[in-house]
């Protein structure tokens, strides 16, 4: 077995973009921002397990922890990283994660973009001896209180009280409308579940029409939505926000197929903030036919010009995707 302070873990950069895959004891040691996933973990009362970490830890050894978890190993998802580590600490397996927010945190000896899920299990646990020393189940409440009085990793202090006052989107508000000969799970789709995924990915078949029906009966119930639409997604995401401009907060909209015959822009220019991303090379939704469309429609919108062709090849994973989303 591979030992803690050699293991490869994925260095990232300030915009949770994947930089370099390094030994943990580089990455401690250079102090570089890394992604660590941290499992809140409740029981039916809704205690929360808190843990005290051994005195071997690299890193805030013998302080009281908020979350189980711990730092992202190369090739590894966040999701995967969390169940890993879950079963490891707690010896708790095959219990569903509900994620609830991404997290950056930077102290003089510690960087790092976390990825905070919640999940429920009573009890008992099989603690890891070598990562966790004891635990107890307390409310939120107590257990800031704790960390005023014991030492306590401050990251897991910050999350504590940004998950007690709420201040973090609900996670079902973010939606990617896919293309018109894709899917959820296409490139795209991919990497939003790889690395956001609270983003909603639906699939969609049929006109235009049956999308937008479809579309408009899943976001029914909620009241408020982000849009990431691609191409005929973007055109999707368009029409929608014309129709409901009260339930759309923003559009980041990637080479958007404005230009399908179909669409006219509204008679009164949009006020939704708008991110139109498309490439200089696109011959399916060409930059001279569609920005002029994206001029009509929206009232303000910012539109990035990438020297890069209709998939966006280049582009689309170098965005800095988690401060568009946090925006």
């Amino acid at each position: 077995m591979t030992a803690k302070h050699d293991e490869t873990v994925q260095i990232v950069d300030r915009q949770n973009r994947k930089t370099l895959e390094l030994p943990r004891s580089i990455m401690r040691r250079d102090r570089l921002i890394h992604r660590a996933g941290y499992i809140l973990v409740f029981n039916d009362r809704n205690e929360l397990f808190v843990q005290k970490r051994t005195r071997s830890k690299d890193i805030y050894p013998g302080y009281w922890d908020a979350a189980a978890g711990g730092v992202v190993l190369a090739g590894e998802s966040y999701e995967a990283s969390a169940a890993r580590e879950l079963a490891e600490e707690l010896g708790v397996t095959d219990n569903p994660l509900d994620f609830l927010f991404d997290h950056y945190y930077e102290d003089s000896d510690n960087r790092v973009w976390g990825r905070v899920y919640a999940c429920r299990h009573n009890g008992p646990f099989v603690l890891q001896e070598s990562e966790v020393e004891s635990g107890m189940f307390m409310s939120v409440a107590e257990a800031l209180q704790l960390s005023k009085k014991e030492p306590f990793t401050p990251d897991g202090v910050k999350i504590l009280k940004r998950f007690q006052q709420g201040e973090y989107p609900p996670p079902d508000g973010i939606f990617f409308l896919h293309g018109l000969d894709s899917s959820g799970r296409g490139t795209k789709g991919r990497y939003f579940e790889d690395h956001f995924p609270h983003i909603h990915r639906p699939d969609f078949t049929g006109t235009l029409t049956d999308r937008l029906a479809r579309l408009t009966e899943i976001c029914r119930t909620g009241e408020r939505f982000i849009l990431i639409g691609s191409s005929f997604g973007g055109l999707m995401a368009t029409v929608y926000a014309m129709r409901h401009p009260d339930k759309v907060d923003r559009l980041i909209l990637l080479a958007p197929a404005l230009n399908f015959p179909e669409f006219r822009p509204p008679a009164q220019k949009l006020s939704i903030p708008c991110l139109v991303v498309i490439g200089r090379h696109d011959t399916v939704t060409p930059p001279d036919l569609v920005v002029p469309l994206v001029e009509a429609t929206f009232a303000n919108p910012e539109i990035r010009m990438a020297d890069d062709d209709h998939m966006l090849h280049d582009s689309f994973m170098n965005l800095a995707w988690s401060s568009l989303l946090s925006a």
